[in-house]
């Protein structure tokens, strides 16, 4: 599991790419059930202390998130072209089986 300062950088990216800044309060909204209150308010102080030294980590994380979905997205439209040409032979098959 993530700790929580690792879930408040993530958070903290997420609401920079739709172009927030980021706040306790925000982070309290995306961040409901998962963080005590407590644990919140504690690892927003060392977050907003040294905010760049988090900024790395979350990055490769996040990185490392994206390639298991872009290479999923990959198979699919290669899955999709198969059938496509799949479809396209069978068509092909049934023309040449009635004309012939």
């Amino acid at each position: 599991m993530a700790s929580a300062i690792q879930l408040l950088q993530h958070a903290a990216t997420k609401l920079r790419q739709e172009g927030k800044q980021p706040s306790l309060a925000l982070f309290k909204a995306r961040l409901a059930g998962q963080l005590s209150p407590p644990e919140l308010f504690s690892a927003y102080q060392q977050w907003r202390q040294h905010p760049e030294q988090y900024v790395e980590v979350a990055a490769a994380e996040d990185l490392a998130v994206s390639r298991p979905i872009n290479a999923e997205q990959d198979v699919s439209s290669q899955l999709n072209r198969i059938e496509q040409k799949l479809d396209r032979l069978l068509q092909l098959l049934e023309q040449t089986h009635v004309s012939g």
